[in-house]
């Protein structure tokens, strides 16, 4: 398990702004973004029966800040929703507060 605990955007506020349908589909393209091998260290059943705030804990206590920044914004521009690609890429320049998340 890795020990990092932040990434530099409030991933959870973002995941929760996904309808459940939006969420499946995070999860389901989530599998397919090839950053390493990152990916294989997810508990799929734990991604599969998760909220948005669970889904962002599992993420960032299984994988380094750096992929799971990555895979989040490849993921939703794969779902076409650049609003929250932007947001996430709009803090992570620093245009708003660093949030971390505490399990």
């Amino acid at each position: 398990m890795v020990s990092s605990t932040q990434v530099n955007f409030n991933l959870q506020a973002l995941l929760e702004q996904l309808s459940q349908d939006e969420l499946s589909k995070f999860k389901s393209l989530l599998r397919t973004v090839s950053l390493g091998n990152e990916a294989q260290k997810i508990p799929q059943k734990e991604v599969d029966e998760a909220d948005g705030k669970q889904l962002a804990e599992i993420l960032i206590s299984h994988c380094h800040s750096y992929w799971t920044e990555l895979a989040t914004i490849q993921v939703f521009e794969k779902m076409h929703r650049m609003d929250l690609s932007e947001r996430a890429k709009d803090e992570l320049r620093g245009e708003q507060k660093s949030v971390h998340i505490v399990s």
